[in-house]
């Protein structure tokens, strides 16, 4: 790569043998022209653009030091270097003020001239290059930037309702997110309505990719759009102090009609309390996400908010947070006892006719979201679990004669959950005993302890002897030193090792301990086993 250079001399001698001395392009360069004096070389450079001026300081009409100026005004990466005499002292120094640092005292030889411009030429050459690193990593971390934001802000908003503002607006400035902590701040997340086998995969992600599009042109720069791993898209909509919560809301119904217009498929949107604080922006997007899973319960297509989860008791027969729980954990710990008779307690809330249709229909849509969120717990799908007849009633609860009718269906049904949880958790214990053995087995060598074996499965001490007794009919320990035992005999038989080798492999520093140990669970000595 060629350094383009100019020469600005107002002697026609030296300027002519500046241009001649050297082998401009075999040392790496292109002399795109000379000049008589300031006036002349500032012309010049425009007109070419060189990397290098070479400079007189004295000469008429315009001279080296105003030239200079010039230049580094146009172009402050430029290298200049300065032709003076030894009488111009005053001169060099206003330009070092500048930023000029080569200088050349006249005569100027072959050699001397050739050296500057090689250095110089080898510092263009690494700044360049540093410079097209750079370059290279802005653009790549440009094309990055969206990926890195949408991971910065799902990191935040599902972490701590607080997180430290410094460090919040530290990331913020650095990603270049359009989003301010002094301003008010509401949540959305957008969810589309795709109707299981009416589009492809590839289709259903067109359209959530035209859904983010479509909320991030309508949102004007009052705040980000980000769209989640899920599918989903998160709207985090800012507002001035005294504007109030009207915007947001305007906005949402206005984003979720023309995504609906445009992609030709609803979509569900959850929101958390409007126009709280910017750092609020975590517990908002928990209570959107909260909010959203009552699509199951109220339908899609429609905005969902906080006040939606817990209604007022006055409007009908409701599952209450406490009872939710309790659901779960009867099933999670097989308690059909107790099972029985909070879903009696539920579906006998009316007189011996029955409940109200309206509320027969609303308690049948709450059990059958917890319904579903069991059965995503497993792991497994609703038609999995239900057959065509049952995946019917479970969605049109019009099908049911009543509420008896009902609450026998649905006590079946987590009834049978309660099994599939039994063998769920058995599965589980299976595998964590299988993970014991081998953890017992890959250090039986060492002196293995129950908390060693406990923290490798991530489990507390006292659950771990329980379960391993449960599911081995031996403790732990028991394990442990027949498996030790065992490994002795293989030593002591097939290697032919010395009872103490055996022992200290094992880890036993005292044979004649080792030794009682070995006597007290075979009956037999170690020698015994000897060849």
């Amino acid at each position: 790569m060629l350094m383009k250079a100019i020469i600005v001399e107002d002697e026609p001698r030296v300027r002519k043998g500046l241009s001649e001395m050297v082998d401009w392009e075999g040392i790496g360069f292109e002399l795109a022209g000379t000049a008589a004096n300031g006036k002349e070389g500032l012309e010049l450079f425009d007109r070419t653009s060189p990397d290098l001026v070479i400079c007189d300081i004295r000469m008429p009409v315009m001279d080296g030091l105003a030239m200079a100026e010039a230049v580094l005004e146009r172009r402050p990466d430029v290298r200049i270097v300065i032709l003076s005499g030894y009488d111009e002292f005053e001169y060099a120094q206003r330009c070092l003020y500048l930023g000029v640092k080569s200088f050349l005292l006249k005569p100027v030889g072959k050699e001397q001239l050739e050296e500057e411009l090689l250095k110089l030429r080898a510092k263009w050459l690494k700044e360049r290059e540093e410079h097209y690193v750079a370059a290279a990593f802005m653009d790549k971390f440009r094309t990055q930037l969206p990926l890195l934001r949408a991971a910065f802000l799902e990191d935040w908003l599902n972490g701590p309702d607080r997180t430290d503002r410094g460090l919040l607006q530290e990331n913020i400035e650095f990603l270049d997110i359009p989003f301010h902590l002094d301003g008010r701040t509401s949540v959305a997340v957008f969810e589309l309505d795709a109707e299981e086998g009416k589009y492809s995969p590839n289709d259903i992600r067109l359209l959530q990719f035209g859904m983010h599009n479509i909320a991030e042109e309508l949102l004007e720069g009052r705040g980000i759009v980000y769209a989640r791993g899920n599918g989903q898209t998160v709207a985090l909509y800012q507002t001035e102090r005294h504007e109030g919560a009207e915007p947001f809301m305007t906005w949402v119904e206005r984003a979720k009609h023309e995504i609906a217009r445009y992609l030709k498929a609803t979509v569900t949107v959850g929101i958390g309390a409007a126009d709280a604080e910017a750092v609020e922006a975590p517990r908002q997007f928990k209570a959107a996400l909260h909010a959203l899973r009552l699509k199951w319960t109220v339908g899609p297509g429609v905005i969902l908010h906080e006040g939606l989860v817990l209604p007022r008791s006055d409007r009908g027969i409701y599952l209450n947070e406490t009872d939710r729980e309790l659901v779960v954990h009867c099933v999670e710990t097989g308690d059909r006892k107790q099972l029985e008779e909070l879903l009696l307690r539920y579906f006998n809330s009316a007189p011996a006719s029955g409940l109200p249709r309206g509320n027969l229909r609303e308690i049948a849509f709450q059990f059958a979201g917890l319904y579903a969120a069991l059965v995503q717990r497993l792991g497994k799908r609703l038609d999995e679990t239900l057959s065509d007849e049952e995946m019917m009633r479970f969605r049109e609860p019009e099908r049911f004669r009543g509420a008896e009718d009902m609450r026998i269906w649905w006590t079946a049904r987590f009834e049978a959950l309660c099994s599939d949880f039994e063998g769920f958790r058995t599965d589980q214990k299976a595998k964590l005993v299988r993970s014991i053995e081998a953890f017992v087995e890959e250090r039986i060598m060492d002196n293995i302890s129950r908390e060693e074996a406990a923290r490798h499965v991530h489990i507390n001490v006292s659950y771990l002897s329980r379960i391993f007794k449960e599911a081995t009919g031996e403790s732990f320990s028991e394990y442990v030193l027949r498996k030790k035992i065992e490994k002795a005999i293989h030593l002591l038989k097939d290697d032919d090792a010395m009872v103490y080798e055996v022992a200290d492999r094992l880890g036993y520093h005292d044979p004649s301990y080792f030794a009682r140990i070995f006597k007290k669970y075979t009956g037999k000595t170690p020698s015994d086993f000897q060849k």
